[in-house]
């Protein structure tokens, strides 16, 4: 298999991924908080076929009966409620299960609607006699329990669907937008509806956790209080300097260096004046002076190197999730302070720009062959050379960036969502749905202009990212 065919395929199967995990998210919770889910699709309509409908139930009386799986009901679960029915059911590990519901004859005198209005389980082939015989002798049958009362309540169990384009998933929550639908998404409480919307985003991060776990397991966990140089650009001051890869940085200004980001804000304070460091070389101490520019090249840093962090090997996996879900949160927190350090300085315009389809696959492409060339490097050099993992930090960055770009306050975001229910919350008074439906609608035509308009950008010139 080619290399670029290679990338092209982990490029869908990641994207699809994504969006598929964070379907799986809302869905998760909102089962677990009793709202309804009536279908959950793999991939987009059009529907090429109905995997199985899961279990549902019925509540006649104040009797709760279980609808079992791939049973459909044959009449229209939101014009049935109220109305008189007669249950025939079996008793199993101390819940009903349903067999059969029929409509009993309505107040004017009607007759019971013609069969198509029943819902019966498929009958099972009758066995021969003599089978028949010994079934009944070894095993006894449940006896049937007849219910009959009034239909309160109808969950028909959520339809699980294969669908024609393979990009991820998606959810048809009931009463998504109608808070008039008894057990829908919209009549439930709040904070229920806040926990389904945050729990996409919430997988999302789950993912890049599992993920960097995985990572760290093969590389090991990175001393995120120590800065090495890891490069040195040509040219630049840092060459200039004589700084060197491998070098510690333990001091910058006089102040002791705790890790890449302080390192940063003390370069940035220092734009254009002489800054005194000290390094630690071959374990032995150096200092080194070094004139950051305020001026320089969109694919290098006022000192012209790139750093690092060493990583400290680990014998088991469970020794990297406390370091996977501090690298998740510092992924996040970066990509929160980005406006910040944009207009702060810190960081270049050029180095904040975000890519979109074509960049992303090109980056894939770039990620896909760096790892596959120095893997078989490493298999057939054997020497010490470690082979890249450049496919699996896009992943990640990919998977935090959607997470918290989902969770923004922006119409028909998730974070849209949410922050049209915050004055439910804190003014106990609600936003009426009509203009909830007419927000969303019109933030949702601006966002796909403006996606459209920004894909159609990044095909014609795309960002290039380098990668080191």
């Amino acid at each position: 298999m080619s290399i670029g065919l290679l990338g092209g395929i982990i490029f869908v199967v990641v994207f699809a991924g994504i969006i598929l995990v964070h379907e799986l998210g809302h869905f998760a919770i909102a089962r677990l908080m009793k709202i309804e889910v009536e279908e959950f699709g793999f991939g987009f309509p059009p529907r090429l076929l109905r995997l199985w409908r899961g279990r549902g139930s019925l509540l006649v009386g104040k009797d709760r009966l279980i609808i079992p799986i791939n049973f459909d009901l044959t009449f229209d679960p939101k014009q049935s409620i109220h109305r008189q029915v007669d249950v025939t059911s079996v008793s199993k590990h101390g819940k009903l299960v349903v067999r059969s519901i029929a409509f009993t004859p309505s107040e004017n005198g009607q007759e019971h609607p013609n069969p198509s209005s029943e819902s019966k389980l498929s009958p099972v082939p009758s066995p021969s006699p003599a089978t028949e015989e010994t079934k009944l002798n070894s095993t006894p049958q449940p006896s049937e329990i007849h219910l009959s009362g009034t239909l309160n309540e109808i969950r028909p169990g959520t339809e699980f669907t294969l669908n024609w384009i393979p990009l991820g998933g998606f959810n048809k929550i009931k009463g998504e937008d109608d808070p008039e639908t008894p057990g829908g998404m919209a009549a439930a409480n709040p904070w229920k509806r806040i926990a389904v919307l945050v729990a996409g985003a919430g997988m999302n991060l789950l993912t890049a956790v599992v993920v960097y776990t995985f990572f760290f397991y093969q590389v090991g966990i990175p001393d995120t209080h120590t800065a090495v140089i890891a490069s040195v650009d040509s040219p630049s001051p840092a060459q200039q300097a004589g700084l060197q890869v491998g070098d510690v940085i333990v001091a910058a200004g006089g102040l002791p260096v705790n890790g890449y980001t302080q390192l940063t804000q003390i370069t940035h304070n220092n734009l254009g004046l002489p800054l005194q460091l000290v390094i630690l070389r071959d374990g032995k101490a150096l200092e080194i002076t070094i004139t950051p520019r305020s001026v320089y090249p969109s694919t290098q840093g006022p000192m012209g190197v790139s750093i690092g962090e060493p990583l400290i090997p680990v014998s088991s996996w469970l020794n990297t999730i406390p370091a996977a879900f501090s690298a998740t949160w510092q992924d996040v927190d970066s990509l929160l302070a980005l406006p910040g350090r944009l207009i702060a300085g810190t960081i270049s315009p050029q180095a904040a720009q975000i890519g979109g389809p074509r960049t992303v696959w090109n980056l894939f492409q770039q990620a896909v062959s760096r790892d596959v060339t120095s893997r078989e490097a490493a298999a057939t050099s054997g020497t010490s050379t470690k082979p890249t993992n450049y496919t699996l930090l896009i992943i990640i960055s990919i998977t935090v960036t959607t997470a918290v770009a989902n969770l923004l306050p922006i119409p028909a975001f998730d974070g849209g969502r949410i922050f049209l229910t915050l004055p439910e919350i804190f003014l106990r008074r609600r936003i009426p749905a009509k203009y909830q439906a007419m927000i969303n609608g019109i933030g949702f035509l601006i966002l796909v202009s403006l996606l459209g308009f920004f894909y159609l950008k990044d095909i014609i010139s795309p960002v290039n990212f380098t990668l080191p």
